[in-house]
């Protein structure tokens, strides 16, 4: 889908008019730059929960990590204030207080939850989690086709309900999902999004592996007008490597207590602490 040139997308919608789906998504990528921008007045705190499940359900390993958000000329940064970890071997109960703790050199639970607190819709250089994952943003909706499914409130909020999935399953991207968006300011409200596809056959036998049942959900709130920030995330995926190794990973994000600051001051947390 192409996008109209901005400041056609800025002009209102009129009530007998039927907006199209591209038409509503076309207007929330044009938003996102300026809802990303509107984030850089605000400071609040994150927290990151990864769960690692053995087949059956049994617990192997989860951790809690609580941050400090702020915003930075470039971006954000975070500041790494409590981590709560809990590691089950047997009936053995091992509790820490270290991010990227390990037991042994080798620890591929350690490895995964470390690497899922640190990364999990988290990136530098936006005030707020990455959403790479949703057709939220211009360069994305190029690659989605969109279809109108109806209007509803939710949660207080009029939206359109709007499902979605990729144009072309062939260069390996196989997400197709729904999105809620806000009638008036054209901002999201709820996006979920999940794989579709089976890992190919070919890759199963060259490497061993799988991936199966991936998928995440985004919920946003409104805090001003044009004002919006994605306040939990969280998704879940099956891994088994080698025919050996299988966990089911889960984690989410949760962020809270948004606090306004002055965009002509700064916080210093000095160098980033993941």
């Amino acid at each position: 889908m192409t996008c109209a040139v901005p400041f056609l997308l800025l002009l209102p919608i009129l009530p007998r008019m039927a907006p199209t789906a591209e038409d509503i998504m076309c207007r929330v990528a044009e938003n996102q730059e300026r809802a990303i921008a509107a984030r850089a007045g605000y400071v609040y705190d994150m927290n990151v929960f990864v769960r690692l499940q053995r087949a059956g359900g049994v617990l192997a390993r989860e951790e809690s990590r609580d941050y400090v958000v702020a915003p930075t000329e470039k971006g954000a940064q975070r500041k790494l204030v409590k981590v709560e970890g809990k590691i089950l071997e047997g009936k053995k109960e091992i509790a820490y207080k270290t991010a990227g703790y390990r037991t042994k050199d080798m620890d591929v639970d350690g490895a995964l939850t470390d690497a899922f607190a640190r990364d999990a819709m988290w990136r530098k250089s936006e005030i707020g989690p990455m959403v790479d994952w949703f057709p939220l943003t211009r360069g994305r909706l190029e690659k989605y086709v969109f279809q109108l499914v109806g209007e509803e409130n939710y949660r207080g909020y009029d939206v359109y309900r709007i499902s979605y999935h990729h144009r072309d399953e062939d260069d390996g991207d196989c997400w197709t999902g729904e999105a809620l968006i806000e009638k008036n300011e054209f901002q999201p409200v709820l996006v979920t999004n999940h794989w579709q596809c089976k890992v190919p056959v070919a890759v199963k036998a060259l490497l061993g592996s799988n991936v199966t049942q991936v998928g995440a959900k985004i919920a946003y709130e409104r805090l001003d007008r044009d004002v919006w920030f994605p306040v939990t995330c969280g998704g879940e995926m099956k891994l088994r490597v080698l025919f050996l190794y299988a966990r089911t990973i889960a984690f989410s994000v949760k962020s809270a207590d948004f606090r306004k600051t002055d965009v002509n001051s700064s916080i210093e947390f000095g160098a980033d602490d993941n």
